[in-house]
């Protein structure tokens, strides 16, 4: 039984190429008594099944239904997936929406069925990481998964009427993804699936490129030439330039997708300190920008594919302890650390963002310098900073003056009991402490 059959009605407001046909990926609409402004959008192959429930009858439709409960059937899956089976896997939101709308139940999880599980409290959707340009999701080139399931509407839904169409000049339950380009040329962002890219939709997507800083709409796209619909935004762009590119649907709609970026023109210049053996010197204790443009990997034995800059942090007179951050400001990073020369044992940090990065310490003898590999997502910028704590050559030299006697002896007894003149780190200047202080007795050696 179709949805015509059970008392909608569809309203043949539909795109026609060439005359001929209906065009793959705009929209066959549904109105219901209980909600006249319920629409999704419709493949040739979505068409291709109403239209034979409508010609043959309402049994050849309800061959998809499963037996038993179609709610809470693990091997149905999620509730955000369209089937053409009835039902999903979540037992309370399937419960919710198919109390609204019967159909999903009875003969197919179609796009309202997911429409409506993204509406329904019961349901729980969570709201994509990406779902607001402050959050945008970093990406350069290669295929992007992305969802819709659970996007807001962001503050301005209004784009140029040449790219909506018929269909409204609104993008609505949009996602984000800052890009940042490596070349001067063309870049191209495709949902196109016929092309073989691996690039896809299963809904009515928009993509909206918009300039980084001003946000003004520099290109947008619905339907590319010879995609049965789906769009291709060609977009040209500058080297080390970033653009917001938004995915939204026409009017309410959601799903999900994978888009294919691909890139043509004049590479950026190689990175600066791209190798370990050009490595920029700078002193501990300070905070340094790097960026990853043009860059690639070098001399890395942790195992990641990460694009990478090298630093040589300078030698400290004292032993101590030498501690590195980064923060990537596009992408989650780590540093790779190189005691020594670039041939030394390399150790590795996590990869982690700028708000989950743990500081990595390293204990570093006095006049030994440290090689940081600081790695990241292709193209990404951030910062490195680095702090050094040093042990005194002479710790029981309790007042530096390069000797131990008297003085020194005098500091450990007004302290006594307290960490304020601890000096073999167990937290208390204590008995221990006064020993040391007696062994070094006239100086250290």
């Amino acid at each position: 039984m179709t949805r015509v059959e059970r008392g909608l009605r569809v309203e043949w407001g539909l795109r026609v190429q060439w005359g001929l046909g209906l065009k793959k990926g705009k929209r066959l609409r549904y109105q219901s008594a209980m909600n006249p402004n319920v629409t999704r959008p419709s493949g040739r192959a979505e068409l291709t099944a109403i239209t034979r429930c409508l010609l043959l009858s309402s049994l050849l439709c309800a061959s998809n239904a499963i037996a038993g409960d179609p709610c809470g059937n693990p091997a149905l899956g999620s509730c955000f997936e369209v089937r053409p089976q009835p039902g999903c896997s979540d037992a309370a939101c399937c419960t919710a929406v198919c109390g609204i709308d019967p159909f999903c139940c009875d003969v197919e999880w179609d796009y309202i069925c997911r429409q409506g599980a993204n509406d329904a409290p019961a349901c729980n959707t969570r709201v994509p990481s990406n779902d607001t340009s402050a959050n945008a999701t970093f990406i350069g080139i290669g295929l992007i998964p992305f969802t819709t399931v659970g996007a807001t509407d962001s503050d301005v839904v209004e784009i140029p009427a040449e790219c909506g169409g018929i269909f409204g000049d609104e993008i609505r339950r949009d996602v984000w993804f800052e890009y940042r380009a490596a070349v001067t040329g063309s870049a191209r962002f495709s949902l196109c699936p016929t092309t073989g890219s691996g690039a896809w939709a299963d809904f009515d997507p928009i993509i909206v490129a918009r300039d980084a800083l001003s946000m003004e709409i520099i290109g947008c796209n619905d339907e590319g030439p010879g995609c049965a619909g789906y769009p291709v935004l060609d977009l040209g762009v500058a080297a080390g330039s970033r653009y917001f590119i938004q995915v939204g649907g026409h009017d309410a709609f959601i799903g999900g997708g994978a888009i294919r970026v691909t890139e043509t023109g004049s590479p950026a210049p190689t990175a600066q300190h791209d190798t370990c053996a050009d490595a920029a010197s700078i002193a501990s204790g300070t905070t340094v920008e790097f960026d990853l443009l043009g860059a690639a990997r070098d001399n890395a034995m942790c195992s990641d594919a990460l694009d990478d800059v090298w630093f040589r942090v300078l030698a400290a007179k004292d032993a101590g302890v030498l501690t590195v951050r980064v923060c990537g400001a596009d992408a989650p990073s780590r540093v790779e650390v190189v005691v020594g020369d670039c041939d030394a044992k390399h150790m590795c940090s996590d990869i982690a963002d700028c708000a989950s990065f743990a500081p990595f310490e390293i204990e570093v003898a006095a006049g030994i310098e440290v090689l940081l590999r600081v790695a990241s997502s292709a193209r990404a910028a951030g910062t490195l900073e680095t702090t050094f704590e040093g042990v005194p050559a002479c710790p029981s030299d309790r007042n530096s003056d390069g000797l131990v006697n008297a003085a020194d002896l005098s500091l450990v007894l007004a302290y006594w009991g307290t960490p304020e003149q601890d000096i073999d780190g167990d937290g208390l200047t204590n008995a221990a402490d006064l020993s040391l202080v007696l062994a070094y007795w006239g100086g250290c050696s």
